[in-house]
């Protein structure tokens, strides 16, 4: 690998740390400073977490009609940093395929995977639920349908190149997590009742946190696996 290439990966694998943390802070932030409003409960007057989705920090206006700026500004800039560093970290599989230079293929796959789901992430942001819902569910799923491409893609890299074993089983463990909530994405309850609304805002709330989780401990081991050469 080149030294223009490893210090254009360690730079994207720093800035991918740095955007993850930034969107766990950001968004609890914006969490602390949403105005109140639910679907099913109108009269609240902070964020609850077992009736608010993410995307009402991004509304302009809270389901009972308060002025949504400073959340929706921070989970605007949380979630379009968030994108572009994802479409910038897409690359970092050369790191993973120098070692033994196989699967090259699922490499290009994965990136491609990750380019796209990193737009979408960027289209949910760009998209408050409260104007253009139709277009916000198709950023949704698009974003999370191909992160799970994106995720079997990077497996298999890693395994055709002798990965160190635990960021695999960080991965595999992300894996399981990422399809049960691809699943209950798109055949899970319906949102139309409490019940179903609260499963799926819990479950929302543990793979996005889960993604940063991950995600962030995949970057730290490439850029370790980068300084130490």
């Amino acid at each position: 690998m080149s030294g223009a290439l490893r210090k254009q990966i360690t730079s994207s694998s720093r800035l991918m740390i740095y955007a993850a943390v930034q969107f766990v802070a950001l968004t609890l932030l914006a969490m602390w400073l949403y105005p109140g409003g639910a679907v099913f409960d109108r009269t609240s007057d902070h964020y609850l977490f077992f009736g608010n989705f993410f995307s009402d920090l991004g509304a302009t206006h809270t389901p009972s009609g308060r002025s949504n700026f400073f959340s929706l500004a921070l989970f605007v800039f949380a979630l379009g940093c968030s994108g572009l560093a994802l479409m910038n970290f897409s690359s970092s599989w050369k790191a993973i395929y120098a070692r033994r230079r196989q699967a090259r293929r699922a490499g290009h796959f994965s990136q491609t995977f990750l380019v796209l789901s990193g737009l979408c992430f960027i289209g949910i942001a760009a998209t408050p639920w409260d104007h253009l819902l139709a277009l916000h569910n198709l950023f949704v799923k698009g974003a999370f349908a191909l992160l799970l491409g994106y995720l079997a893609c990077l497996l298999q890299l890693q395994g055709k190149n002798y990965w160190p074993r635990r960021y695999i089983v960080c991965n595999v463990l992300y894996l399981i997590v990422l399809a049960a909530y691809v699943l209950l994405l798109f055949f899970g309850p319906t949102l139309a009742t409490a019940h179903g609304l609260g499963l799926q805002v819990v479950a929302q709330k543990i793979i996005v946190y889960a993604s940063m989780f991950n995600i962030g401990v995949q970057a730290l081991g490439i850029r370790g696996h980068l300084t130490g050469l």
